[in-house]
């Protein structure tokens, strides 16, 4: 991809995160308001963007993509996570250091950055479907091993799966498999209130941002390993990988894409629910997620000179 087509792709991205920090900065959007948000764009919202992804020509390629896209990445965040593990023993952190490392530098933020990344760069429909299934390897890995770290004895309940973004993930993947279309008003309205999340997900990244102490976060090297490690040092080790593999560019660059993004907010979510390190985990997500602004367009340009689209 040209780098002027990026660079303005990403300035859009900008521009919308920053309107939530405005937005939480003059107090029009308080801290109630961006968890309310946040359900509504992850049980509402992206469900339909889910569904209006399904209609895209070239269903069974689509399928077979997704396919690999959900293997490669499920095997990434496994890598990820051991090398984040082994990081943590060298550097004697302790249990909820362990656990905030692998749940912000192994595991990328795949909804409210991948998601607007993967549209932005390979096309609404196409960039939907391949974010939305990088989101249920994220799940699958996160909610079986990356949670029993911060609640450490705690069983896992497959009532944990079921949840409107799984659902429509299912129903998608139904769809694209056997080539069936919504009606005609159900596919405008998914399309139409679908198109909503992207700039509502990325204001949700701003109002996240505006409530860090950003002096704070260039104090503490903990931060910058989380960073380096997310941001440059797992991409690149992804895209030397992927020089390996017999993929087509489309699908490099989509896994390219969510293997560069930002450190994923759930884990401060997780941690704040179970008393982890909760300022730390949140203080990695907005480190992580400021710095991207330099990390992911670097990676994505060197993506691009590599597998050209």
């Amino acid at each position: 991809m040209a780098f002027g087509v990026l660079m303005g792709q990403i300035a859009v991205i900008f521009l919308e995160v920053m309107l939530g920090y405005a937005g939480a900065r003059c107090g029009v959007i308080t801290d109630r308001d961006s968890r309310f948000l946040s359900d509504f764009i992850m049980k509402l919202l992206l469900p339909c963007t889910m569904l209006a992804g399904a209609a895209i020509d070239g269903e069974p390629e689509i399928v077979l993509q997704a396919g690999v896209l959900f293997v490669l990445l499920l095997a990434l965040f496994i890598a990820t996570t051991g090398i984040c593990r082994l990081v943590s023993r060298v550097r004697r952190d302790t249990p909820g250091e362990a656990a905030v490392l692998v749940g912000t530098a192994a595991m990328p933020n795949c909804g409210f950055i991948g998601l607007p990344l993967c549209a932005a760069l390979l096309g609404s429909a196409r960039g939907t479907v391949f974010a939305t299934v990088a989101m249920a390897a994220y799940n699958v890995w996160f909610f079986t091993y990356v949670v029993t770290l911060f609640r450490p004895g705690e069983k896992l309940h497959w009532k944990t799966f079921v949840t409107p973004a799984n659902i429509a993930t299912v129903a998608m993947l139904v769809l694209l498999a056997t080539g069936w279309r919504l009606p005609g008003p159900v596919q405008t309205f998914c399309s139409t209130v679908g198109g909503c999340t992207t700039p509502m997900a990325l204001m949700i990244v701003g109002v996240m941002l505006a409530g860090s102490d950003l002096r704070a976060l260039l104090r503490k090297g903990f931060l910058y390993r989380v960073t380096v490690l997310r941001g440059v040092v797992f991409p690149l080790l992804f895209l030397l990988v992927l020089r390996l593999l017999p993929l087509e560019n489309v699908l490099r660059t989509g896994l390219m894409v969510i293997a560069s993004c930002p450190a994923g907010s759930l884990a401060a979510v997780v941690a704040k629910q179970s008393g982890t390190e909760p300022a730390l985990a949140s203080q990695a997500v907005a480190h992580s997620t400021i710095c991207m602004l330099v990390t992911v367009p670097v990676m994505l340009l060197l993506t691009g000179q590599l597998f050209p689209l």
